[in-house]
């Protein structure tokens, strides 16, 4: 029988955590990290393109506006002070160009400078897997439907970036 004031130890029973077991679950952590960063910056950056694009949305209406009244005036002249645009943090520009297109440029938080341009055409054909491009400001120019389209050969942006309707291949 052992006395009240001894105690029973066992020397097997652990407390806490080995070196190699702390290193394991470090290891697993950072792999997890190494791939969720990029995966949310990318997730950011689509959710910032997708800003530019609802952006553009009043600069689409002065364009459509502009080619009902005045159908073969070169567009950008047609809707100067009907349209302007003040940077965002993401959007560093939205330009009408003189067909009719619509350049939204982001910021280089965003997309490199140079890689940082989405182009949103006006089209009859929105949906097909490559729409053909209208100049509206050509004379005697054809019917436009109101159609506009982001699947432009002349965006810059990196594929990761685009949405999947702006994908010219559409994966």
């Amino acid at each position: 029988m052992t006395k009240p004031h001894e105690h029973n130890i066992n020397l097997t029973e652990r407390n806490g955590f080995t070196l190699i077991e702390v290193m394991v679950v470090v290891a697993i952590i950072g792999i997890l990290v190494a791939v969720a960063v990029p995966q949310y910056q990318d997730y950011i950056a689509r959710s910032r393109i997708i800003e530019g694009m609802n952006l553009s949305s009043s600069a689409k209406l002065a364009v459509t506006e502009a080619f009902a009244t005045n159908s073969s005036t070169p567009m950008n002249e047609a809707t100067r002070g009907s349209f302007t645009f003040s940077p965002t943090r993401s959007v560093q520009d939205i330009e009408i160009l003189e067909s009719g297109m619509i350049a939204i440029d982001f910021q280089p938080t965003v997309a490199p400078k140079g890689n940082n341009t989405l182009v949103l055409i006006p089209t009859n054909e929105p949906d097909a897997p490559m729409p053909t491009p209208l100049d509206l400001s050509k004379p005697g120019g054809a019917s436009w439907s109101g159609g506009w389209s982001c699947r432009s050969a002349m965006s810059s942006l990196p594929k990761t970036l685009l949405p999947s309707e702006c994908r010219l291949d559409k994966r």
